[in-house]
């Protein structure tokens, strides 16, 4: 395996802000998604890499040691270097009764998928600079903390899952302890729901009953779209010949392909309502919000000299119209 420029993967400056890095990241992703590839098998190899790269730059301290290692890697592990010189265990932390680990089952997993015959999300570049380890087997603490972990074996785990993912009940694969488990996300969850797992908690060293693992559920929602409950709204580039003509405008939306009808004259901000499109209600599914698609008016740029003069002329037009009236 050879060396990997995660900031090439994400068309992004080495001097990228982690701000920039993260816009760049949920636009490719968004792109490359299984969803909207279904069966695609390049699209797939090309989520999980852009996956693997957001992984290491989102990470301030993930991104330093990558640029410091970097091209060098083979180097790095032919002179000793060992995975767990830079582990999990530093970003693993203690909350209420247990371990805590923040994991996006989309970033490294890709919906279930490996890229390796060990069955590891990771490519052996990750593997070698960061251990590749199982984010949920991430070390306890040493120290104080250790007692107090020892007693109790509950475990915490952040799961990141897609705005589309909860239009409907999802399954996902992520592998826990080394075990390859399938959960099911259900249709309308809110942010902040847990998802109890039985004795799948992180095994205890000092002996006794595995604890469970809830899996509190964050969701990503995508630049452009916004949750208001089980409604959603969607931004949706409109140029402004469509706008001032009218016409037929296909959308994409989480769910799939719509034809809007536009009316000469839409304005920036009009919103169309697609009923019963939205998110289904958690506890009755049957029950689902509404979608509402908004326009957002696009200026032309770089205009050429004949379109200016178009412009500045149909400018002249509306300003004789207005001034006979």
């Amino acid at each position: 395996m050879d060396y990997k420029d995660y900031y090439e993967i994400l068309g992004v400056g080495r001097d990228a802000t982690q701000a920039e890095i993260k816009k760049k990241y949920r636009k490719l992703v968004s792109k490359f998604h299984p969803d909207k590839n279904p069966g695609n098998k390049r699209a797939e190899a090309r989520f999980k890499e852009i996956g693997e790269a957001y992984e290491v730059l989102k990470d301030p301290k993930k991104r330093k040691l990558y640029d410091r290692v970097g091209s060098d890697w083979k180097h790095y592990q032919q002179n000793g270097g060992q995975p767990d010189d830079f582990n999990w265990s530093q970003y693993a932390g203690q909350r209420g009764r247990g371990q805590r680990v923040n994991v996006n089952m989309d970033d490294l997993f890709g919906g279930g998928g490996s890229t390796g015959e060990s069955g590891s999300p990771f490519s052996s570049f990750f593997e070698t600079i960061f251990g590749g380890a199982d984010p949920f087997s991430a070390q306890r603490r040493q120290g104080g903390q250790r007692t107090r972990a020892a007693q109790s074996h509950d475990s915490e785990a952040t799961v990141v899952v897609s705005l589309a993912d909860i239009m409907e009940d999802t399954e996902k694969h992520l592998r826990i302890n080394g075990e390859k488990v399938k959960i099911k996300i259900p249709a309308g969850i809110e942010e902040g729901k847990r998802l109890k797992l039985k004795g799948k908690a992180h095994p205890a060293r000092s002996g006794g009953q595995t604890g469970d693992l809830y899996l509190k559920i964050k969701i990503d929602i995508p630049e452009g779209f916004e949750r208001r409950g089980n409604d959603i709204y969607q931004k949706v580039p409109v140029d402004i010949y469509k706008a001032a003509l009218g016409g037929d405008l296909t959308v994409q939306t989480l769910k799939g392909k719509v034809k809007l009808n536009l009316p000469e004259g839409t304005p920036n901000g009009k919103v169309f309502r697609l009923g019963g499109r939205g998110i289904p209600d958690f506890k009755n599914p049957a029950l689902k919000g509404d979608y509402f698609i908004k326009t957002e008016l696009q200026l032309p740029e770089n205009l050429s000299k004949e379109e200016k003069k178009l412009f500045k002329k149909l400018a002249e037009l509306r300003e004789t119209q207005e001034q006979s009236v």
